[in-house]
């Protein structure tokens, strides 16, 4: 009963625009700071768990993340982008890619021990 009030009220969206954004954000982190693809379900994890971190940092310094993007690609192609969308994934990216730094850096040191 309660996945069904779940598809009802639009949560089930929720999820999927979630999962994508996350999939999405830990793939460009994963090929940015390793070169390649953690995997579909790793990807996926690591950007919504960037999507926690970067949120946290770009709502603590007060800035809007991918709006510069948006407006690079209206400016240039006249195409106009949902912000909101383009700023979940740059966050989701910044922080999947602070969170594989910091695990990297962590990992570094565990093994020198």
């Amino acid at each position: 009963m309660e996945i069904l009030e779940s598809l009802e009220s639009g949560q089930i969206g929720n999820i999927l625009v979630m999962v994508i954004v996350g999939g999405i954000a830990g793939s460009l982190a994963a090929r940015i700071m390793k070169g390649d693809s953690f995997g579909l379900i790793i990807n996926i994890l690591l950007g919504i768990a960037g999507a926690i971190v970067g949120g946290f940092i770009f709502n603590l310094i007060g800035l809007t993340p991918g709006q510069w993007i948006v407006d690079v690609v209206y400016d240039t192609f006249g195409v106009t982008l949902p912000v909101h969308i383009v700023g979940m994934i740059v966050s989701a990216t910044v922080g999947a890619i602070i969170l594989i730094w910091v695990f990297g850096f962590l990992k570094i040191r565990r093994n020198r021990r």
